[in-house]
């Protein structure tokens, strides 16, 4: 007999209510951050949603197998991961005093706030290493991009923007270039991220992997 217990037929349970519950929390991020999605799973924040997930995942079909011992089918964990992220939302009465009794008397589990407010963070996780990724790139593009390259681009893209008026679209280039007040890098700057958001944050980088190729 040996002194551990065979496990050999447990951790692909484990696998999979966490590897599902892993691939919703992704998920969640994609949909969340859809203009950049690759970019946002790339993020620590988005890789700690996902862990969290996926322990959460573990530890709830560990209780269920505690409680219902032989609880060993695979549709089982397939079902813990599926029913997380509802589950995770739910409120839960641990004790209800009698009635006439005061409701600050009722001890409930937060677990839909405790995971709203692990959502919150990782979304703020993932913000800040969106924007400091953006203010990089825009900072090397006003250091390294001619103002000509910038309005060129900008004109371009503005003219391809048919979902907006065009007062925004027609002259919009040439308010910003003829501007008083406006120094160098002010226009460069607003050029640039007409160019982001318009044509992407690929556009932008092409641009300046061009002009270092000159």
């Amino acid at each position: 007999m040996t002194p551990f217990p065979n496990i050999s037929h447990i951790w692909p349970l484990y696998l999979i209510a966490s590897g599902v519950s892993f691939a919703l929390a992704l998920s969640e991020v994609i949909v969340t951050f859809e203009r950049e999605p690759l970019r946002a799973l790339r993020t620590g924040g988005a890789l700690l949603l996902g862990l969290i997930n996926a322990a959460l995942a573990a530890l709830c079909l560990a209780g269920l197998r505690s409680l219902i011992p032989g609880l060993d089918s695979p549709w089982v964990a397939l079902a813990v991961g599926l029913g997380l992220p509802g589950l995770a939302r739910t409120r839960f009465t641990l004790f209800k005093p009698l009635p006439g009794a005061p409701e600050s008397l009722d001890v409930e589990i937060g677990l839909a706030q405790l995971y709203e407010r692990l959502q919150r963070f990782a979304r703020r996780r993932i913000d800040l290493t969106l924007t400091r990724e953006v203010a990089s790139l825009l900072d090397a593009a006003v250091r390294q991009l001619p103002l000509d390259d910038l309005a060129r681009r900008a004109r371009i893209l503005m003219q391809t923007q048919v979902t907006a008026p065009p007062e925004q679209r027609e002259g919009y280039v040439e308010r910003i270039l003829t501007a008083e007040g406006y120094d160098e890098t002010r226009r460069k700057v607003m050029l640039a991220v007409i160019v982001l958001d318009a044509g992407g944050r690929r556009m932008l980088e092409e641009m300046l992997r061009a002009r270092r190729r000159t």
